[in-house]
């Protein structure tokens, strides 16, 4: 029997099987009476399904009917409820023209973002545009404050400054001092390679924004030296913004210029296994330290190795009296130090998982929480929210992946697969069918063989439900995962990766193609051009000690400078370990640059270059 007879009598069965299960659905039925149920069973039934299908909500025909429902969704949008929001309007505002409607698109844009459904946000801000009333000035500013919020809610921080820069041209007098702020907020959220592209256009006003932020960078200045460099700039730009409005920055710490360390104290373990990590974060301090240009503070180094647990070493710390304490660096010491007296600051290089707020205690790490931070958000500005994690079976990677789910789930990103593979060429195979869903493809295809008896010819697709995969390995690992996704028709998936995929470089026998597409957050102080540690030895292979020089170089300017964080929550410092920001459990955040490898080279990266479908190779 031919393979097309089979097809026949497959469809056969299943439409007769189909057309007796909806003869079975009526068999109590009596032909003589009508097909509706009881009236009890009718007002069950409408009990227990949305009133929405049963008994559509009327559509607002008053004025007053539309401003009470607009009302209400504002009032639900205070309260959280972003989707009730959204639905509310979608029924009353959206589609009925009215006075609200334009106001009504802003808003659902608005909530959309709140969801993190950039798409749908910048879709409701498109219908809004295309209404008539949008030309009016009032509303196309609307319409930019709305964009401008959107872009802030995805740290989106480059689009973010240049729709505030248009909206400073357009408010009236009046209503520039709020947009002003975020300006500077965004600009401050600025990576160094953001901030040079901007230096390129032609904007003066921008410049001016851009080089009182870069005095504020230059860490190579004091606090006293920050302030003296800003007067010069007022004085020489006595019309500009900043100058009439100064930044609250600089303000802060013109209160705190009398008060940088004079005697720091370094607490590190100096001996046995960490011996190494520790002269890292020993070298990479001083690099910073002798890179200020003024006068500097004492520094006295306490050896944690020396004594029998870490209150002795605290002891010995506070003997010197110092202004602030960095160190200790194993997290149990760290543990142990939070039920501990601190009578002096103390920044903590590590943080626990179970965070205990503690006065005069401080905590900054290379944590892989802000770099998967990072990755989330820069996938969301182009709307991805739907990953899947892939993993070799390390103990570092397994515990890496259950962050990234931790974080995604905190985060809204839904996890379509999670798996961990034996670094096997079968492992990987197999891996990576399960993760796009092609092992079930195949399973379907040997499924209808075994029915018809005949070879099927069939190629399985990956699923069509994934925006990225998240990888947790080295990059030689990484260089044989890339090819089988693409293998399996997933090429235009994007992979991202946290650092540790770029703890060496890659080897010179690397086909750059299994390389290229694949993004990975990296410290600034291992990208193109970096100054700060460039006195230091770089001949090491690994990249993890070079990554311990920048956390010992931003020990420093913390040292120098956490007061300002104290005083001035939304305070942002450039350094080399990222964008630094300390939240309200006095933990420091890091923000670091995104990269990937292009034609052999590290370069930075961009969000649309791999979310919009680009070929990034031929670039």
């Amino acid at each position: 029997m031919s393979l097309l007879n089979h097809y026949r009598i497959i469809s056969l069965t299943l439409c007769t099987f189909l057309l007796s299960a909806c003869n079975s659905a009526n068999l109590n039925t009596n032909p003589s009476q009508p097909v509706a149920q009881s009236s009890n069973t009718n007002s069950a039934q409408e009990e227990s399904t949305p009133t929405s299908i049963y008994h559509p909500r009327k559509t607002p025909t008053t004025t007053g009917e539309v401003t009470e429902s607009y009302n209400l969704a504002q009032t639900l949008y205070e309260r959280g409820d972003y989707q009730q929001v959204i639905d509310r309007l979608e029924i009353n505002i959206l589609h009925n023209s009215s006075s609200l409607q334009f106001d009504g698109y802003l808003l659902a844009a608005l909530s959309s973002a709140k969801l993190d459904k950039s798409i749908d946000a910048f879709e409701y801000l498109k219908e809004a545009e295309l209404l008539s009333i949008a030309r009016h000035p009032d509303n196309q500013n609307k319409i930019k404050e709305s964009r401008a919020l959107i872009y802030e809610h995805f740290e989106n921080w480059l689009a973010a400054v240049q729709t505030r820069m248009d909206l400073a041209y357009n408010l009236p007098l009046n209503e520039g001092e709020e947009n002003q702020d975020k300006l500077w907020m965004a600009i401050q959220n600025l990576t160094q390679n953001e901030v040079d592209g901007l230096f390129e256009q032609r904007n003066p006003t921008l410049h001016g924004w851009l080089t009182i932020s870069s005095i504020l960078r230059n860490q190579s200045l004091s606090i006293e030296q920050q302030l003296n460099a800003f007067n010069v700039w007022v004085s020489d730009n006595p019309n500009h913004p900043a100058a009439i409005t100064p930044p609250q920055d600089f303000e802060i710490m013109a209160s705190i210029e009398e008060m940088a360390p004079n005697r720091i104290v370094i607490m590190l373990p100096m001996t046995g296994n960490l011996e190494r990590a520790s002269q890292a974060i020993i070298d990479g301090f001083f690099a910073s330290f002798y890179h200020q240009q003024e006068a500097r503070p004492q520094v006295f180094i306490v050896n944690v190795d020396e004594y029998d647990n870490i209150e002795g070493a605290l002891d010995a710390a506070n003997e010197k009296q110092p202004d602030v304490i960095i160190g200790p660096l194993q997290k149990n010491h760290v543990a142990q130090l939070s039920n501990l007296d601190l009578p002096h600051p103390v920044i903590a290089l590590n943080q626990l998982d179970l965070q205990q707020h503690r006065e005069q205690l401080y905590h900054f790490s290379l944590s892989a929480e802000d770099e998967i931070h990072e990755l989330i958000t820069f996938a969301k500005q182009e709307g991805a929210t739907k990953a899947a994690v892939l993993s070799t079976e390390d103990t570092w990677a397994l515990r890496q992946s259950d962050e990234f789910r931790n974080a995604a789930l905190q985060e809204n990103i839904t996890i379509t697969s999670n798996q961990a593979y034996t670094n096997t060429p079968r492992g990987r195979q197999s891996a990576i069918q399960k993760l796009l869903l092609v092992d079930e493809s195949q399973a379907r295809t040997q499924l209808v063989e075994q029915w018809t008896g005949e070879n099927v010819e069939s190629i399985a697709r990956s699923r069509k439900d994934l925006d990225y995969v998240y990888y947790i390995g080295k990059l030689t690992d990484a260089k044989q995962i890339r090819p089988l996704l693409d293998f399996h028709f997933a090429d235009k998936v994007p992979m991202l990766a946290s650092s540790t995929l770029n703890d060496s470089a890659p080897e010179k026998s690397t086909n750059p193609s299994d390389i290229e597409r694949i993004l990975f957050t990296e410290l600034p102080a291992l990208t193109p051009n970096n100054s700060t540690l460039s006195a230091l030895p770089k001949n090491q292979s690994s990249n993890i000690l070079r990554r311990l020089q920048a956390l010992g170089a931003d020990s420093y300017l913390l040292a120098n400078k956490y007061q300002l964080f104290t005083l001035l929550p939304s305070t942002k410092i450039s350094a080399n370990t990222g964008i630094i920001t300390m939240d309200s459990d006095r933990i420091f955040h890091k923000r670091p640059e995104i990269m990937t490898y292009r034609k052999g080279n590290l370069v930075y990266a961009t969000s649309e270059q791999f979310f919009q479908q680009e070929e990034n190779t031929e670039e």
